[in-house]
């Protein structure tokens, strides 16, 4: 939905100052769903290790890797997704 945030940890308005890991997460998913998980690894997170934008991007691959063999819709702050592969 339109003017929403997300962050990983609440698919809910969260706030402005939650915009940079809002941002993150939505990232992590659209990195995950543009290719297998080997092509695009976990471990390519690029942001700052044991930071907040760190967290919320993990979430986002998280919750494009949970949904293998199928698409993520609309979540909060991110587009839907195609097929994300394995």
């Amino acid at each position: 939905m339109s003017g929403k945030l997300c962050y990983g940890s609440s698919y809910n308005n969260s706030g402005a100052g939650t915009l940079r890991e809002s941002k993150a997460f939505a990232d992590g998913i659209l990195y995950r769903a543009e290719g297998t998980a080997l092509a695009k690894p976990k471990a390519d997170n690029p942001h700052e290790t044991g930071s907040e934008a760190f967290t919320a991007w993990d979430l986002g691959w998280d919750a494009a890797q949970a949904a293998v063999g199928g698409s993520l819709p609309a979540i909060g702050c991110a587009a839907p997704t195609g097929t994300i592969l394995a």
